[in-house]
């Protein structure tokens, strides 16, 4: 960081002159006018066409005070437009009220207390001197913030935290009416902060879950007063480090992740590392950071290994630790049990095994990562049961049901290894239907995945038929994997499946091609 840029990080604000100092002749003549500041002042002069300059003879001041006496304080702010302004603040926040100060609909029928109701009128009120706030732009949308209304809303719910009047507000000159992005930021240092906040941090004003953003408004104004983020609840433990190291973070990163940002570069890790790291579910998601913090250490002390690789690693430890696996169920749906590894840890792991772990998972997993996952309408075609014997199976249950659901796709193509998921647009679409045949042996608990089925819905014919490892039934195994199948008898039932398929196939009069 720069001696400039740690100087504008710890500089108090100017505090408001107190009531007592004598003021310069042309603020004395603005003041009684009515005006608190200047800008006030010369935005009159300049709708009431006065020379919006500063030096001012004897004569132009008395057409000024002439005017202002028999004219309102603010011309734009008319009776009917403060009535208005007036009317949006009520005691409730019903729906409407909610919609026209950008509120989300979740926080509608939410009880404001009489001095956030008294704050926000005067919020809204001192902000229209400088800002249309009843126009639609102003209401919808602030910039890359969500609602500009609703963050007035929030500063007013914090009123008793207020350092400074509304009143006294008055923004540079530099800041044009129709940017607000640069009006919020002043309004908010004005009334709440002793010392410069970060950019990014001014998100926490316009979150849209009000329990959040008052977790984050608490660091917004932890920071603004002069304290440390550490003292904040915030969901990464930062060092001292990294508490610096996000003050100086991208002002155009989001708050939660700039607080990642500091922790990887914190603990040692470079600017690529950050970004590959961000682009994961560790830029979005903040739970068991306890546990995730042992995972970026370790893609940290790892500066060999590519950052393209952060990506992938995240991926299977969640997939290892926390997401349950998923079987489909007999009569269609999917199953869902405990994760892979509850216990996954990253103590004592090797960099070169991981990787290699990682790897093998994705290869089974690739081919499902740019689907998007969706339901569809059964085909029409009914499901089938069979009940068969043979000398080396001895009686099995068969059933034939369809596939509804891209999960049910994934996770048929999980227990098969193969890429059955890539049909989930053709499904989705009407074109194909794709069935599973399984089978429980008798005095077995589980049923075993043998065979999937692709089905084309316009011809009514079935145009694939493929089990493990993409295995045709009655060919010989031609690789290792397939083999192993046959050692544990899966190539019996696969054999087997062929024929279940033929019977089904006659009674829904379908044609073969495969």
């Amino acid at each position: 960081m720069t001696a400039t840029a740690g100087a504008a990080a710890a500089r108090p604000l100017e505090v408001a002159q107190s009531p007592g100092a004598r003021l310069p002749p042309i603020e004395e003549h603005a003041r009684a006018l009515g005006f608190e500041g200047l800008l006030n002042y010369r935005l009159w002069c300049h709708r009431s066409g006065f020379g919006s300059g500063l030096r001012k003879d004897r004569d132009e001041r008395a057409r000024e005070r002439e005017a202002a006496r028999l004219r309102p304080r603010a011309p734009h702010q008319t009776e009917r437009r403060r009535e208005i302004i007036e009317r949006l603040v009520t005691p409730r926040l019903d729906v409407e009220g909610a919609r026209r100060l950008g509120a989300p609909v979740a926080a509608a029928g939410i009880d404001l207390d009489a001095g956030t109701l008294r704050a926000l009128r005067d919020l809204l009120l001192q902000y229209d001197c400088y800002a249309d706030v009843l126009h639609r732009r102003l209401i919808s949308r602030s910039g890359r913030h969500p609602r500009l209304g609703w963050g007035l809303v929030m500063l007013a719910s914090r009123h008793s935290e207020w350092l400074r009047p509304p009143g006294t507000w008055e923004p540079e000159p530099r800041h044009c009416p129709w940017n607000h992005g640069p009006l919020f930021r002043s309004l908010a240092r004005h009334l709440l902060a002793r010392y410069e906040v970060p950019r990014f941090m001014d998100s926490a004003w316009f979150e849209v879950d009000p329990e959040v953003g008052r977790r984050q408004q608490d660091w917004w104004i932890t920071v603004a007063q002069g304290g440390s983020i550490r003292r904040a609840d915030t969901p990464i433990r930062l060092t001292k480090r990294m508490a610096h190291l996000f003050l100086q973070a991208p002002h155009n990163g989001a708050l939660m992740t700039n607080l990642r940002w500091a922790q990887v570069i914190g603990m040692g890790g470079d600017e690529r590392l950050a970004r590959a790291i961000l682009r994961t579910r560790l830029g979005r998601r903040f739970d068991d950071d306890q546990f995730w913090s042992s995972v970026v250490l370790f893609l940290v002390n790892n500066a060999m290994m590519d950052p393209s690789w952060a990506g992938p690693v995240v991926d299977y430890v969640h997939n290892m630790k926390y997401a349950p696996r998923r079987t489909v169920r007999e009569g269609g749906g999917v199953e869902e049990g405990p994760p892979p590894q509850p216990g996954f840890t990253m103590k004592g792991r090797s960099a070169t095994k991981l990787l290699r772990q990682v790897e093998a998972w994705h290869g089974d997993l690739n081919r499902q990562s740019y689907v998007q996952f969706q339901t569809w309408q059964p085909s029409g075609i009914r499901p089938f049961e069979l009940e068969d014997e043979t000398e080396e199976l001895g009686r099995v249950r068969w059933t034939v049901q369809e596939l509804v659901s891209s999960w049910e796709l994934a996770a048929e193509g999980t227990a098969l290894n193969h890429c059955v998921v890539s049909y989930s647009d053709q499904c989705a679409d009407g074109e194909t239907s794709i069935w599973s045949i399984c089978a429980r042996r008798d005095g077995a608990e589980d049923r075993e995945n043998v065979l999937t089925v692709a089905v084309d819905l316009h011809q009514r014919a079935v145009t694939q038929a493929r089990g493990k490892y993409n295995a045709l039934p009655n060919r010989r195994p031609n690789s290792a994997r397939l083999r192993r199948a046959a050692q544990a008898g899966y190539l019996d039932l696969l054999s087997r499946s062929d024929h279940v398929l033929r019977v089904w196939i006659d009674r829904e009069r379908l044609r073969r091609t495969s």
